[in-house]
């Protein structure tokens, strides 16, 4: 879930690539299900989200090694499954997956009942309309005036994000500070206590040694 949040932040674009292609998905099965449209549209919306889930999980796999975490084939079929389930989840998952505030594992529950579908939140449709193949494969022809505006909201999105990790590796810099020097004061306090025990027990040799040397004389008589 970390590697996939850190996509909102490093690869905005393969986030919405995979939340574009599953919007188109989710429109598909609705025309589908209408009698609109024959299944063609569904089997290449479906792909789509196959491909894109794809590319995200390789870049996800990529932030994992870069950060020193190992990766299996299990964690990428928990990359993958979580991808999925976010992109046919509710409009909550889909947004936390857009934000990068997905804060556990997600199973997937498949499209549901055309009647079930949620509808993404305006801000997040905004971003997505530029992607969207809806007939055919052809986007949107009103695509390069949204483009500029999801280029503007995703760049401030990204932007959010990347100050709030900012944030949050300044409060993990500050408590490991706040460790050591605590760590460093115990050292420091029984540096103090070694040193008064040490200067006690000289005293007390130089006591003994004093004390012995009076003692001398009256031993000799």
């Amino acid at each position: 879930v970390w590697a996939i949040d850190q996509l909102a932040v490093e690869h905005p674009d393969l986030v919405t690539e995979v939340l574009a292609a599953g919007a188109d998905a989710r429109e598909a099965q609705q025309a589908v299900a209408g009698g609109a449209r024959n299944g063609e549209d569904l089997l290449l919306a479906s792909a789509r989200v196959r491909e894109a889930v794809e590319a995200a999980v390789r870049a996800a796999t990529t932030v994992l090694g870069r950060s020193g975490r190992g990766t299996t084939d299990q964690t990428a079929r928990r990359l993958r499954i979580t991808l999925q389930a976010a992109v046919s989840g509710g409009a909550r998952e889909r947004m936390a997956l857009w934000r990068g505030t997905l804060d556990r594992d997600l199973e997937p529950t498949g499209f549901g009942t055309p009647d079930a579908i949620e509808a993404d939140a305006p801000e997040l449709a905004q971003v997505l309309a530029p992607l969207r193949r809806r007939t055919s494969g052809q986007r949107d022809r009103s695509a390069p005036v949204r483009s500029r505006q999801e280029s503007d909201l995703v760049a401030r999105h990204a932007a959010e994000r990347a100050a709030a990790e900012q944030d949050k590796a300044a409060e993990r810099a500050r408590g490991v500070a706040t460790t050591k020097r605590q760590h460093a004061q115990r050292l420091a306090e029984q540096a103090r206590a070694a040193q008064d025990e040490a200067t006690a027990a000289e005293q007390a040799a130089e006591a003994a040694e004093t004390a012995a040397r009076a003692a001398r004389p009256v031993r000799d008589r």
